[in-house]
């Protein structure tokens, strides 16, 4: 092992570019083959000629979901749906010394498949030991996903900023003149018109200040994300209709985080309210909580995301919507406005996280992912 581990250091250090960043400069390096492949991105794997499992770097325990424990020693076909074009290409690659790659390998991980791409090198034809990387399909995907998202929330802050200060000058005109115009009026029935006016002017003067306010000040503290998930539990309670149920699915084990408590629960609460909205009167929510260890989000890895979830069994987001349902104005409903989803998203986003979401018909998954980021001052873990 140790030799297949110094030839693939030595492939790696080839680049210049490479040995520039590795090793600052210098001549010589104290660093290891092993250092440098766990310290690598991409899923590794080192199969010997009977195709069980060599060694695996952090990035392949994490794709897969076992330590390096669980795996080194197992044949790769107990990880493998079907082996036989694994082994196959991994037994040219030993034979021949070339790479070869290859596509939707379905892999068991934590009981659910996941669809992998692979490429397998020959890195000692002596002792026929195969290098193995893994490269995650959806990951691709998602990384696109959390792209156009982040895109989106950036096109929509700009928007909904622009809007609500245009909205808010004429809305005290239109109020003012309304006002005046009451006065002047003989009949309490036609005072009746300009008291919808006056009344649906103050409506929209609170939407704006409150879309304003999104982008005030912080106050971040420490806080348990349940603090987040029962208050706007307690508030559903007192909303929802009798036919609709409200279920808890929680990881008691979250750490603390922090985050601004008023703009996370203002979020989540545009989240739930979606949910409760596009339910009617009978159907079930489900609040949940989880921590997601080496999650990727934005192109950044962390080490520990918190995400806390709504769940409905609603019908689900139209499919003309889906593309665009963060941008503002954008809604499934006659009497949306179309900010609450905007507004979640730009608060999350403030607070070093991201909105994902699934729908179908059924179910409809709303995610808020939150980073955990020490408080400043505190020491690193």
């Amino acid at each position: 092992v140790s030799e297949a581990l110094a030839v693939t250091a030595g492939i790696a250090l080839e680049q210049p570019h490479q040995t520039d960043l590795l090793v600052g400069h210098r001549p010589k390096s104290s660093l290891t083959a092993n250092d440098i492949l766990r310290a690598m991105t991409t899923a590794v794997l080192l199969v010997d000629e009977s195709f069980k499992i060599l060694y695996v770097n952090a990035a392949a325990e994490s794709l897969l979901g076992l330590s390096e424990r669980q795996t080194v020693g197992r044949p790769i076909a107990e990880l493998v749906l079907s082996p036989e074009e694994l082994e196959g290409l991994c037994q040219r690659a030993a034979n021949t010394g070339a790479t070869y790659s290859g596509r939707e390998l379905v892999v068991k991980v934590s009981g659910r498949d996941l669809v992998l791409d692979f490429r397998a090198a020959s890195i000692d034809q002596k002792n026929g030991c195969v290098l193995l990387e893994l490269f995650d399909r959806q990951s691709d995907r998602q990384a696109r996903k959390e792209a156009e998202l982040v895109s989106q929330r950036r096109i929509s802050r700009r928007i909904v900023s622009q809007l609500a200060h245009e909205v808010k000058n004429p809305l005290g005109g239109l109020r003012g003149a309304a006002q005046l115009l009451e006065r002047q009026l003989p009949a309490a029935e036609l005072k009746a018109y300009t008291r919808v006016i006056i009344e649906e002017a103050d409506r929209l003067a609170a939407l704006v200040d409150g879309v304003l306010r999104a982008g005030g000040e912080q106050n971040k503290e420490m806080i348990n994300l349940h603090q987040v998930t029962e208050h706007v539990a307690n508030l559903v309670e007192g909303e929802k209709p009798v036919g609709v149920e409200l279920a808890r699915d929680y990881d008691p084990s979250l750490p603390k985080i922090w985050i601004d408590r008023s703009q996370i629960i203002q979020a989540f609460l545009n989240l739930a309210k979606n949910s409760l909205q596009a339910l009617g009167a009978s159907g079930r929510m489900i609040f949940r909580t989880r921590a997601l260890s080496n999650y990727l989000m934005a192109g950044e890895q962390h080490r520990l995301v918190l995400s806390a979830e709504v769940e409905d069994n609603g019908p689900g987001i139209p499919e003309d919507i889906k593309e665009t349902i963060f941008y503002p104005l954008v809604t499934g409903r006659d009497t949306g406005t179309g900010l609450g989803l905007t507004i979640a998203q730009d608060l999350v986003s403030r607070n070093g996280g991201l909105i994902e979401f699934d729908s179908r018909p059924g179910l409809t998954l709303f995610q808020m992912r939150l980073p955990i980021r020490p408080a400043p001052g505190a020491p690193k873990p």
